[in-house]
């Protein structure tokens, strides 16, 4: 006879631990794609399905009441989509131009990086900083819903036409990928009325982080070896750039939060959902629709991600956080004496 209550505590703690390594995990999927090569590229076709199935279970944790109520509040949303789609790619595209302008291929790898929405880890790094969970998701949603418009919108616009680049395409990947999945789970959500955020999304969860391990091993795969064949010095400068554009979004887009005097844990929210990319999608659009160079910036982008994350995230909120829950925590321990 089966235990399902076991089953969903072990897929539970199973999460938990996935969740302490995720740091580990994207680089380490880097690093297995180069090792394997050319031997797991065969299963190229079932990128797509898995991403769907990672963006699926994600969405489940969106409902429509939650997605209404902040969309009640556009300054969230707008403040979201300036520092998301305007600013940090016109960054990414200065500095990349100026340090790499003989080689559009690199450029647009960090326009693409930078114009991508944003990822759903960003909702479990708000979660830990006690940002606005409804908001979080919500940005996640909104984000995914409009980057078939607004990530080839953004690349045509900002990188040398020297570079082909198939708008409509990359546009339907985007929809099978991250839109549909995304609708599907909310209307699962809705349908439910939440019951399957108790259950399903939950022990979904682990699985979703082992399909993001094989999307990153696939795609590493595709290129790796014409990669590691150009391998030289001149990779370190993209390397850092990089690291450089994931850090700073952080303080630019917390800052612009409190420019427009965001509530502090709204902005929480809006800070990580602009710096956190869905560079799995990145990956894969990088791979399929651009030149291998392409793929340098998104590659080194998934192994600084979740590191950098941790790091800003303890910076910026790591210390009002442990405030906050002291303060709360007071009174109840009065009340106990």
């Amino acid at each position: 006879m089966f235990h399902f209550q076991t089953i969903e505590t072990s897929l539970t703690r199973l999460n938990e631990a996935l969740d302490r390594l995720m740091p580990i995990i994207t680089p380490l999927g880097v690093l297995v794609g180069f090792i394997l090569g050319s031997r797991v590229s065969w299963m190229k076709p079932s990128v797509t399905w898995l991403f769907a199935f990672l963006t699926f279970s994600g969405a489940l944790g969106i409902s429509s009441s939650s997605f209404l109520k902040v969309v009640k509040k556009p300054k969230n949303i707008l403040v979201f989509f300036l520092g998301t789609n305007v600013i940090m790619p016109i960054i990414a595209w200065a500095l990349a131009s100026l340090f790499f302008g003989s080689g559009p291929a690199v450029v647009t790898g960090y326009v693409l990086l930078l114009s991508i929405p944003t990822a759903v880890s960003g909702y479990i790094w708000s979660a830990i900083y006690k940002g606005n969970g409804a908001l979080s998701l919500t940005l996640v949603l909104v984000s995914t819903i409009m980057a078939p418009l607004l990530t080839p919108l953004t690349i045509s616009f900002l990188t040398q036409s020297s570079v082909t680049i198939d708008s409509t395409s990359m546009m339907l990947s985007l929809l099978k990928m991250v839109v549909i999945p995304s609708l599907l789970g909310i209307s699962l959500n809705s349908l439910t009325k939440g019951r399957v955020t108790v259950h399903l999304a939950p022990s979904l969860k682990p699985f979703s982080k082992i399909a993001l391990f094989f999307v990153i091993i696939i795609n590493i795969s595709l290129v790796s070896e014409r990669l590691l064949t150009d391998a030289s010095w001149a990779y370190l400068p993209i390397a850092l750039l990089c690291a450089f554009l994931a850090a700073s979004g952080y303080p630019i887009s917390y800052t612009l939060g409190k420019l427009f005097k965001i509530p502090y844990e709204e902005n929480i929210s809006i800070t990580f959902a602009t710096s956190m990319r869905n560079i799995s999608a990145a990956l894969v659009l990088s791979i399929e629709f651009f030149p291998a160079q392409t793929a340098l910036p998104v590659i080194f982008g998934i192994v600084f991600q979740q590191t950098v994350c941790a790091f800003m995230g303890y910076f910026l909120f790591g210390q009002n956080t442990i405030l906050r829950h002291n303060l709360r925590s007071k009174p109840c321990k009065q009340s106990q004496t």
